[in-house]
């Protein structure tokens, strides 16, 4: 993959702000958006037409092919990158309507006999080209404003998602923290071995949690995760049992960074430390049309009120994070059960690059 170097002035956003006319959905809504100017002309200007659908016809055919050609030429335009910037973009589109408007309409004056176009009734060919310009570039100027409107608010989503993604990162429980520290020191002359082992698990924790992706894949969020409970053992020793189910290709699938790690620090803290005989851990990872995420942990009662702030802080930290992420198309429930809790997540698929 290639780096744009191209420099812009400050403020001047790299990216297109257009969106992808190469792209079958967006070419999908622009028909429909066509129409339904299509429609209001017809509306507008049927007149004295014997025949409103074969208007209508006539009508949506024209603006049509001018959508249609215009986005067919953009597509060909942003493959040369040529619209990688917003002057750009805006300029060489702008012109692109203008042209295309211009030669359709021409087009469509020379054989206004045959097609019986009541948009061109009692106008010269001038007046027309003048007039549908107008009418083009004013609906045109609209949507460039709506597109980078769009652009603009998905960007400073993307920057939020980062900022709370590095907050995250950047919260890391003190205690979790001494108690590793104190474990590890305890076992550098009983069992050095282990010790350096840990230290290494620690290390490996915190390196993963000062980076700045956003998206990692399932695989490296599940090896975060163990080596996260791999430092919990050595402290909780058998009070602590995890069972893991995975049934997902985990190399091929990507997710959000720092998801599945809280969730089981959760689980431990709010679950298994309460419980003086300890308890068990389940984590269930499946990919079908979703990939999901099941974590089950005991739930103590008696230490629910205690606790249940931090734990609500954590799942609403998280919960906020994936709405982002993927635009309110990611799931999470908790919920009591049985002496169970139970987090559950359901994300869209996305694989990683090849």
């Amino acid at each position: 993959m290639t780096k744009n170097t191209s420099t812009t002035e400050p403020g001047q956003l790299n990216e297109c702000y257009l969106p992808d006319f190469c792209n079958s959905e967006t070419n999908l809504r622009l028909i429909l958006v066509l129409e339904l100017i299509a429609m209001v002309l017809a509306l507008t200007s049927a007149g004295g037409s014997n025949n409103l659908f074969i208007h209508l016809a006539l009508i949506s055919l024209y603006i049509q092919w001018i959508g249609l050609t215009s986005a067919a030429l953009l597509c060909l335009i942003s493959r040369q990158n040529a619209l990688n910037s917003t002057l750009k973009a805006t300029v060489i589109s702008l012109l692109v309507v203008a042209a295309v408007t211009a030669i359709m309409t021409s087009m469509a004056y020379l054989f206004n006999e045959e097609l019986k176009l009541e948009l061109f009734k009692q106008h010269s060919m001038l007046t027309s080209i003048i007039y549908h310009e107008a009418i083009s570039l004013i609906l045109y100027g609209l949507s460039l404003r709506y597109f980078f409107i769009q652009y603009t608010s998905k960007k400073i989503i993307k920057a939020e998602s980062k900022s709370r993604l590095q907050a995250l990162q950047a919260r890391i429980r003190p205690h979790f923290l001494f108690n590793s520290l104190n474990t590890i020191a305890s076992l550098t002359h009983a069992d050095p071995d282990k010790a350096e082992r840990a230290i290494e698990d620690l290390a490996e924790l915190f390196r993963a949690s000062l980076k700045a992706e956003s998206q990692i894949s399932l695989q490296s969020e599940i090896d975060l995760t163990k080596d996260y409970i791999n430092l919990e053992l050595l402290r909780l020793d058998e009070r602590l049992q995890v069972h893991w189910n995975i049934e997902a290709k985990v190399d091929d699938l990507m997710m959000p960074a720092l998801i599945l790690q809280p969730l089981v620090e959760n689980a431990i803290y709010h679950g298994i430390e309460p419980l003086q005989e300890g308890g068990e851990i389940y984590i269930k990872i499946k990919s079908n049309s979703d990939l999901t995420i099941e974590i089950t942990n005991p739930w103590n009662k008696a230490g629910v009120s205690q606790r249940r702030k931090g734990n609500q802080m954590a799942l609403d930290n998280i919960s906020e994070r994936l709405q982002l992420a993927f635009q309110g198309q990611a799931k999470i429930e908790h919920f009591a059960e049985n002496d169970l809790y139970k987090v559950l997540i359901r994300i869209p698929i996305t694989k990683t690059e090849k």
